[in-house]
């Protein structure tokens, strides 16, 4: 800040200096000038805001407000507030008039925007300057004459204060601009406007704006005097024997400039001061570094301080330093490299330095403490004793010597998608010091290192992460989260993007997902086809001793996260190193809306591995979701139903109990007394939990739907659709669908059923396709992921396409349901060949962020779904709802959350022709038009009343003509529609009218339907 020369004049600051310093070094006298202070003055710029009217904003205006720290009177009348972009030379000003109090601040209301809600106090002085809300250039002058200066306004000698706000400020006091504003957020001078060391990066913070005017209570500085010297050095320092390093200290004094630095103990060959840079303002710090290039030993080394005052104040400080040797054949980062794989892989090392952050049951952690400037090379690296490590504790500074050796989790073969964790294997320690601090953690995201958020990896030329790419730490995942391997990070507001699991893990993202490119509706991150969301990492509790992880569903959060980066089981995790508290997010369990009298509800539930010996509280909590959540469904297609002992491997394959147990408790929950339909597999033929016999099955309400059961349906003997008479039924109902086709091999069965609704045959087909198990992994070495789980996917999909295929080739009305756990996504090929076969995927009629029924290490995704033929989506209204209840919650009773689909099915209607007298009027051709038109009449000759709808069909209409005013078509034949009823003996007229551009004979018949198709 610049004080113009007739304020100083007016006002004195009692304690402006210009100081001229000397630091001296035991080795040798050293004698350096500081450099001019410029006078802090008595009127500065106490904030600026910029982002009044903004997105976010909740002022609606920009404002410059200036305070008055000095103890006397300023008139401002004549100077001027005035304004620049960050690198810009035009100065828009505003001139200001009034004299400002001691203590006083002074509001200068600047241009108005869009946004915001409230108004700025009543400002001293109004201007219409618009600021950016993120950087640039202010300037208090003390005259009303417009700035020509480019980069160096801050000399000015009209300038009384300059403020450069911003990272691309490009003129500013001291050694930087002031932190970046924002919409939210102002730049406010320290010290209620007290502070002024003439260093806007030191003077000046972002925080909430916080406007003040001429009517703010006063707020008069304090001025000190004789305060003491404080001086900051470390209690103690390691160093390598004649390795050169230096370590930072420092002094302060409140009220004079600290000028000199001295080492005052005996001297010690290779111990001395550098780097001595006196304070450039009062209560600013003098810093120097003391270097150490010394032998093996343990030294006293103290460092006086002096102040320039009258007389002279000092302060000391002692330092123990122990040099240790020998020097290290590499540091931590020269074994991490720029890469997945160690350079130095297989080679010795030795006297590795490090401080020990971490212990787990097999080694430790210790990073460098002085690390150097490439964001690309890990400072951390894990050391492997193989047993518990007793030799060294958290806080250690030890030297390491071993064999460097990449641990690849689950083996080496080639189809091990694993990454590896680089380590030194049959250590030597020695510990040089205790205590000592541990190296500051990384801080992950805004302000510090911000993950990708979308790109895992990009340039994998041979699939092989590990063998070819490129290493990108700031734009692929993986890359990023290598480059941190065993380090010590910070990740603050951090949210649950999954929940937490029985293995101590914690999916979360930070900032409060302010990166993420999708959030789930309920506080997830959405996994697409072109986002695995690199930016997760799991919360994990190997570090010993381990904190306990908390039960945390997803949108939980933590104002902080500490750990040390690592890597298990397919993807990076952060092993915690201290405890955390969750901060509930309040998610609640979803219900749906229950069926209507004529509404069909189909629900689709994956159980996990429901078996008779799982508690009877799993059981109960499944009932209770099916009555209160689910609304009790008329059909649910169910998937992973084990036999009745469960994973007892002998040749129980019935699952009646399990089932039984089930409907039992539905029935106990307040809800109908369900029945099951099912096929029993043979003995450790389907999958999954070796022993459980996993299956898929129907329970149903025989209250409200009836089950067409029709006999022939076995484990081994696929169905077929039927022609009967131009309506499809299945040969067997229940049946499975191709069961012997090698593309089940080791999976389940799809299971075909007929249900009568309102005398509507619905056919329902339940699956649980293949598993993901043997795909690659997201977050592993072979990028893009190998998925070949896919291609029995893709086979199981195509033999259920067909077989929906060959209903729909019957009777194209067929009303079937397709439904399950397909194991894939809505874009998968899998799930590409069934829309193909004409079904309508319902989740994607969804919001995007929306359709998800499984959260897998923070991705949530869909690989639940209920898909329908073209009738019943033209017909039946589907009504489509995701019902989630487990896959955010810690406590859940299945992995998989609940689906169901509503669907408005009317019963058909009745032909009551024969019941009927029809009349046809004649036609009139409108010649203006060329439309004819006519009535039809049709009289009830029973004695029963006819219901309404009435649908009167026009079947064998000339060839050529067409009804102009039909409601619709129903089969090929146009119709047109009558509210009814018609009672006995009644009438009813419904007009018609035809274009017959060839003036053919006009001709048709009529068929009556009371109801509806």
């Amino acid at each position: 800040m610049r004080l113009s020369f007739a304020l100083l004049s007016a006002v004195q600051r009692a304690t402006t200096r210009i100081a001229l310093a000397t630091a001296v070094s035991v080795a040798l006298p050293l004698s350096l000038a500081a450099p001019a202070v410029q006078a802090a003055g008595n009127v500065v710029v106490s904030q600026i805001y910029g982002g009044g009217g903004n997105t976010g904003a909740t002022f609606r205006n920009d404002f410059i407000e200036l305070f008055n720290r000095s103890t006397a009177a300023v008139n401002v009348t004549g100077w001027s507030v005035q304004y620049a972009s960050a690198t810009g030379t035009t100065w828009q000003k505003t001139t200001l008039s009034g004299t400002i109090q001691p203590g006083q601040y002074f509001l200068v209301q600047q241009a108005v925007g869009a946004g915001g809600t409230t108004n700025l106090p009543t400002p001293d002085v109004v201007g219409t300057i618009p600021m950016s809300g993120t950087a640039g250039k202010v300037a208090l002058v003390s005259n009303d004459t417009a700035l020509a200066c480019a980069a160096a306004c801050a000399s000015n000698a009209a300038v009384v204060d300059f403020v450069g706000f911003g990272s691309t400020a490009n003129n500013f006091e001291g050694t930087g601009p002031t932190p970046a504003p924002s919409n939210t957020n102002a730049v406010v001078r320290a010290g209620n406007g007290c502070t002024d060391a003439d260093n806007n990066a030191a003077d000046f913070a972002a925080a909430l704006p916080t406007p003040r005017n001429t009517a703010t209570a006063l707020n008069v500085c304090t001025v000190v005097t004789n305060a003491p010297v404080v001086a900051s050095c470390p209690a103690s320092i390691s160093a390598i024997t004649n390795t050169a390093s230096a370590t930072n200290i420092s002094a302060t004094d409140a009220d004079n400039l600290v000028t000199s630095a001295t080492i005052i103990s005996a001297p010690v060959a290779g111990v001395s001061l550098s780097s001595v840079v006196p304070a450039s303002a009062v209560n600013t710090p003098l810093q120097a570094a003391l270097s150490v290039n010394a032998a093996t030993g343990s030294y006293t080394i103290q460092v006086q301080f002096s102040n320039d005052g009258a007389p002279a104040q000092t302060a000391s400080c002692t330092i123990t330093l122990n040099v240790s040797p020998p020097a290290a054949s590499a540091r931590i980062r020269d074994i991490q490299g720029a890469n997945h794989i160690s350079p130095l892989v297989g080679q010795a090392v030795t006297n590795v330095p490090g401080i020990v952050t971490g212990k787990k049951s097999n080694g430790f952690y210790m990073q460098d403490p002085l690390p150097d400037s490439d964001p690309a090379t890990s400072e951390g690296i894990f050391v492997f004793t193989s047993t518990a490590p007793t030799a060294v504790n958290v806080g250690d500074a030890v030297r390491v010597s071993g064999n460097v050796a990449e641990f690849r989790a689950g083996g080496s073969a080639a189809t091990n998608s694993s990454l590896t964790i680089t380590q030194i294997s049959a250590p030597v320690i020695a510990v040089d010091s205790v205590g000592n601090a541990l190296p500051e953690p990384i801080l992950i995201g805004i302000g510090g290192r911000v993950p990708p958020n979308m790109v895992i990896e990009s340039d994998a030329s041979s699939g092989n992460v590990e063998t070819s790419g490129t290493f990108k730490p700031t734009t692929d995942g993986l890359d990023f989260w290598e480059s941190l391997e065993s380090m010590r990070i910070r990740i603050v507001n951090a949210v649950a993007v999954g929940p937490s699991n029985d293995f101590g893990e914690i999916p979360i993202i930070g900032d409060n997902g302010a990166a993420a490119t999708l959030r789930s509706v309920r506080g997830g991150v959405m996994g697409t086809a072109t986002d695995g969301n690199p930016e997760r990492i799991l919360i994990d509790d190997s570090i010993v001793p381990a904190p306990t992880i908390p039960a945390t569903n997803v949108g939980d959060g933590f104002a902080e996260v500490v750990g040390i980066v690592d890597y298990s089981f397919n993807t990076y995790k952060l092993n915690i190193t201290q405890p955390i508290v969750v901060i509930p997010g309040g998610i609640a369990a979803e219900i749906t809306q229950p069926q209507t009298t004529n509404q069909l509800a189909i629900a689709a539930y994956n159980v996990e591995n429901l078996d008779p010996n799982d508690p009877p509280a799993k059981f109960a909590t499944i009932a209770t979701q099916i009555v209160n959540n689910l609304k009790t469904p008329d059909i649910i297609g169910m998937t992973e139903i084990q036999d009745n002992n469960g994973a007892t491997n002998d040749a129980v394959v019935d699952s009646s109990l399990t089932l039984q147990t089930l409907i039992n408790a539905i029935t106990a929950a307040g809800g109908p007394t369900y029945s099951f339909r099912l096929i029993n597999p043979v003995d450790d033929q389907d999958g999954g939990e070796p022993g459980g016999n996993i299956r898929v099955g129907f329970l149903y309400n025989p209250a409200r739907v009836t089950f067409v059961d029709r006999a022939g349906g076995t484990s081994t003997t696929g169905i077929t659709a039927v022609n009967a008479s131009g309506v499809a039924q299945l040969s067997a109902s229940p049946g499975r669908i191709d069961p012997t086709n090698t593309a089940f091999n080791s999976s389940r069965k799809p299971l075909a059923a007929e249900f009568l609704f309102n005398g509507r045959t619905v056919f329902a087909i339940v699956n649980h396709f293949n598993s993901k198990g043997g795909d690659n992994s997201l977050m592993g070495r072979y990028q893009p992921p190998v998925r070949s789980s896919e291609v029995q996917r893709t086979q199981q999909a195509t033999i259920v396409a067909n077989f929906v295929q060959s209903l729909t080739t019957i009777d194209p009305k067929a009303n079937v349901v397709v439904l399950g756990d397909l194991n894939d996504y809505e874009y998968s090929p899998a799930l590409v060949i069934l829309k193909n076969a004409g079904l309508t995927d319902l989740i994607e009629g969804l919001p995007a962020n929306e359709r998800y029924t499984y959260v897998f290490e923070g991705n949530s995704q869909a690989l639940d779904h209920i898909m329908v033929s073209a009738n019943l989506m033209t017909k039946a209204a589907p009504i489509y709802d995701i019902v989630h209840i487990n896959a955010e919650f810690a406590g859940q009773a299945s992995d998989h959350d609940p689906e169901v689909v509503r669907l408005t099915l009317l019963p058909p209607g009745i032909d009551v022709t024969s019941s009927v007298q029809i009349a046809r009027s004649g036609l009139v051709l409108n010649r203006a038009t060329n439309v004819f038109s006519g009535t039809i009449s049709i009289k009830n000759t029973s004695t029963a009343t006819i219901n309404g709808p009435i649908n009167v069909l026009l079947q064998n209409l000339s060839a050529g003509v067409t009804l102009t005013n039909a409601a619709g078509t129903e089969g090929g034949v146009p119709y047109i529609t009558g509210t009814g009823p018609i009672a006995p003996g009644a009438t009813l007229t419904l007009p018609v009218t035809f274009t017959n551009p060839a003036r053919v004979p006009l001709n048709y018949d009529v068929r009556v339907v009371s109801g509806n198709f």
